[in-house]
Order: C-alpha cells, then structure tokens, then sequence
C-alpha cells in the first residue's frame, strides 16, 4: 500500500515536470543584457537579434507573446530576460543564430523547470568528458545522449 503511494507520487512528480517543460518550450533566456528603469524588453531583445544574431528582418518577422525580466531588481546583477515567442519556428531560428554571440558576454539558452535544470548541471560535466574522447553527445532536456544512445549511468 504505501509503495503504491509512493509510486504514485513519483508519477504525479513526472507529470508535474513534464507540464512545467511543455509550459516552458516556446521560451527562451537571454542573459548580460544590460538592464535600464522602465525598458523595453521586447525591442531591446529584437535590436539584439537584429545585430548581433544577424537576423536581418527579426523586427518586422519575429513576433513575441510577452518578454520581461526574471526575479527582483538588484543593482548589483543583471536579471535574465524571457522571451515566450508565438512560434516555435521563430524560438528555433533565435536558438541556432546564438552560435553569434561566441565571443561576447551575451548568452541565450533554453528555458526549464529547476528540477531539469538540476539533472542538466549534473550531465554536463559527463557531456563535457565524452565530447573531449571524440565522441557525439548532447542533451535532450534531461537526458543525455553518448553516440546516440541514452546515458544510463551515475549522476
């Protein structure tokens, strides 16, 4: 009985998480943008793109559902931006133009629950490893993937 409500709490857990990614999937975080009293995220992200992502026409093309600041004013930190994009496409299109941004102190990542972001900050030293062995890896979410196949192993 009580194993059975444990399994059931894990699972509730999984939905819980999975809900919180498919809330989250059209998002994405740009961080180092330098912040001002009573801004204009949406442009200052589109004037972003626009220059330093080499997106040409994203003022006219890219259309945002709602874009602010993450977290409390602190003068001493620069707060991330979120960016929830209409459309996916236009999400994936920012996401793929980021490789710009190499050699500059902005950052652009995709956004997730806490609970991924905790499992992902595990994984990455592990992706990090098998990358520098010559191998193919990357991370699904909160999987990570080693030569195409599903890493299983401690984190």
């Amino acid at each position: 009985m009580e194993s059975d409500q444990i399994a059931r709490e894990h699972e509730l857990q999984r939905e819980i998480i999975d809900l919180k990614c498919r809330s989250m999937r059209d998002n994405l975080l740009f961080f180092n943008i330098p912040e001002e009293k009573d801004e204009n995220c949406e442009s200052k992200l589109l004037d972003l793109m626009e220059s330093k992502l080499q997106i040409t026409d994203a003022k006219s093309s890219i259309k945002l559902q709602r874009s602010h600041r993450i977290g409390g004013f602190n003068p001493s930190k620069t707060r991330p931006i979120v960016a929830k994009f209409r459309d996916f496409s236009d999400r994936e299109k920012v996401r793929k133009s980021a490789k710009h941004l190499k050699d500059t102190h902005y950052g652009i990542s995709e956004q997730f629950p806490a609970e991924v972001m905790e499992k992902r900050r595990k994984l990455l030293p592990i992706m990090k490893k098998a990358r520098s062995e010559g191998k193919e890896a990357y991370l699904s979410v909160d999987k990570l993937y080693i030569d195409k196949q599903l890493y299983r192993g401690p984190v």
